[in-house]
């Protein structure tokens, strides 16, 4: 099955919450030292690790890919991960259990083998929602998605773009106010990850929200985001200490 075409943005999807900041303050955790980040609200944040493949501004004395750094970072902020030290803000508020305003995407996708593709998106709705909000809100994403004609098969149906695809829009079903993705397209190269991101993008642009993404990928965090993140052991320290971080302006993202 080729790579579908990426439909245009909806006109109008209704939202369950607002995009929230982000703050990691003085966090320590399992390899990682002493980070303090700000991300704005409605943002795209990516983190990368520094490789000799991957080389940027700011990244010649990091070595080492971190990408772990990454997903445990991600884990902090959905609450599946306590930090040893610092704390985790979203919204301006502490991090202490698992946090329903974030979604989490982990890299296999997670969807149930059982259920249709629709069903799946309905698990993520808020359970607060109505049966003809929940109604609406599935078939607003299915559209966004370009799922419809996927919608009643099973993931061990349709291929590992379709399946990723429908990843992300239920990972917008509960209008998060904090979407959070790590490594969700590694499973799929060439043009079906040229889509995956026009999908994303397309899901950004009509539901507006904070976006943390983990990526192998620096090319794709340059696509994808506003700032990237990039994440190494310096090789000024012991190879066994934490992660450094370097930020990195990205004044050459596509237009969105």
């Amino acid at each position: 099955m080729s790579p579908s075409t990426v439909p245009p943005p909806h006109a109008a999807v209704k939202r369950a919450s607002m995009p929230l900041p982000v703050s990691f303050v003085s966090l320590h955790a399992e390899g990682l030292r002493d980070v303090n980040l700000e991300i704005r609200a409605g943002e795209v944040l990516a983190f990368v690790g520094a490789s000799p493949e991957t080389p940027s501004p700011g990244t010649e004395n990091l070595v080492g890919t971190e990408n772990d750094g990454a997903s445990r970072l991600l884990r902090a902020v959905a609450g599946l991960d306590h930090p040893q030290s610092g704390s985790v803000l979203v919204g301006g508020e502490p991090v202490r259990r698992t946090d329903d305003r974030c979604s989490w995407t982990p890299r296999d996708a997670a969807l149930q083998p059982a259920h249709s593709l629709q069903a799946n998106l309905a698990l993520g709705l808020r359970k607060s929602s109505s049966a003809s909000e929940g109604k609406a809100k599935i078939a607003e994403l299915l559209d966004l998605a370009g799922l419809h004609r996927f919608a009643k098969l099973l993931p061990t149906e349709v291929t590992a773009e379709i399946v990723r695809r429908a990843a992300l829009a239920r990972a917008l079903a509960s209008g998060p106010g904090v979407m959070l993705l790590d490594n969700p397209f590694a499973a799929v190269e060439g043009a079906a990850r040229t889509v995956l991101h026009n999908v994303l993008q397309t899901l950004h642009r009509a539901l507006p929200t904070t976006v943390l993404l983990a990526t192998n990928s620096m090319e794709e965090a340059l696509r994808l985001a506003d700032r990237v993140v990039v994440l190494g052991r310096s090789a000024a320290e012991d190879v066994t200490g934490a992660l450094s971080i370097r930020e990195i302006r990205n004044g050459q993202r596509k237009q969105r």
